[in-house]
């Protein structure tokens, strides 16, 4: 009888050890879907979130699905014209920018043939051409490019997918996730599930606080200065400040390009202007924000965002600091306050 509890014990052990490589294993090789899965779960929180506080206004008859799909379909709506309109603004803008690159290194290769040190390693009819690559490698590029564009729109659909099921019956993950541990620890993982979604929510609040202050500032600056499209890339500045330290040079290099077009001074405007609002963002806004909502160390945050990149790719940095605000929460709630601190008490 010994013997058979003995072998059932080590093959119950055996099993679960097997249970959690495997599972370790799986998760090791679709890494790059985590960020996507948080992701989701952070669109989620703010969708129903938003459709409590819509709740407060529209009649009690109205369900709180029917208060997430009118969210999402507005949010999705307001995100297709954008798309549309940026592309039709910039249309005309990338042709005369791509024209005026092709000119610029049309004159820097003919000021270059004209030095003698590079004139002995250049035949007199060496063009610009030569040094462009081939038809071969063009091709090659144009391939990695769509791919990598077909592969972005994939994992955004992703993105929209999950968030629209977690969003609509968040109540069933949540149970199912809670079942997975013991008895005894499921309260504190509800009560820490709760404390998470208040986490992300007061993250989301503070952050796009930021994204309106620095797209308004950034929108007003480059029309001050005179640069087309001055509302479009205020808009997309404003979007890719949802990235903290690396959304601000994401959203400089294009209104850069297009000031190049009117000359060095509007260059340097445009740079001035960015330089000022990363001041502003960081010395003012982030510091009034983190008063009221989530307070990140920046070097931490930095941190964050490099291994979250080394691990995850792009979408590991573009919500590196949202996991790690929630990374904080339960390094605090489960490691200081229930083992180190308990201890000392």
């Amino acid at each position: 009888m010994k013997t058979e509890t003995l072998a059932s014990k080590t093959l119950l052990v055996c099993s679960i050890t097997v249970a959690v490589t495997a599972f370790v294993a799986l998760l090791f090789i679709a890494r790059n879907l985590l960020p996507l899965i948080f992701g989701s779960v952070l669109i989620a929180v703010v969708l129903n979130r938003l459709a409590r506080k819509v709740g407060g206004v529209l009649p009690a008859s109205v369900s709180r699905r029917i208060r997430v799909g009118a969210i999402m379909s507005v949010l999705v709506v307001i995100a297709f014209i954008g798309v549309y309109g940026f592309a039709n603004s910039a249309s005309e803008q990338i042709v005369r920018l791509a024209d005026r690159v092709e000119s610029s290194v049309e004159e820097v290769w003919q000021a270059a043939k004209d030095q003698p040190l590079i004139e002995r390693y250049l035949d007199g009819d060496a063009k610009v051409g030569s040094i462009v690559p081939s038809s071969t490698k063009s091709l090659g590029l144009a391939t990695n490019f769509f791919a990598t564009t077909f592969g972005g729109l994939a994992d955004c659909l992703i993105l929209v997918v999950l968030a629209a099921y977690f969003a609509f019956s968040p109540h069933n993950y949540r149970a199912g996730a809670i079942r997975l541990v013991p008895i005894g620890w499921r309260d504190r993982l509800s009560d820490l599930m709760s404390e998470s979604s208040e986490t992300l929510w007061r993250w989301m609040l503070g952050r796009l606080l930021a994204m309106a202050i620095v797209g308004i500032l950034f929108g007003i600056g480059l029309a001050i200065i005179g640069i087309p499209m001055s509302v479009e890339l205020g808009i997309f500045a404003g979007l890719v400040t949802f990235i903290p330290n690396i959304g601000g040079l994401l959203a400089v290099v294009p209104a850069l390009l297009l000031a190049t077009q009117q000359g060095s001074t509007a260059a340097l405007s445009v740079l001035a202007l960015y330089l000022a609002i990363q001041f502003v963002e960081s010395y003012l806004i982030t510091p009034m924000v983190q008063q009221h909502q989530v307070a990140l160390p920046p070097a931490m945050v930095i941190l964050a965002q490099i291994v979250a990149g080394l691990m995850f790719g792009f979408w590991g940095i573009v919500f590196a600091t949202p996991m790690f605000a929630l990374a904080l929460l339960w390094v605090k709630e489960l490691y200081v306050e229930e083992w180190l601190e308990r201890e000392e008490s």
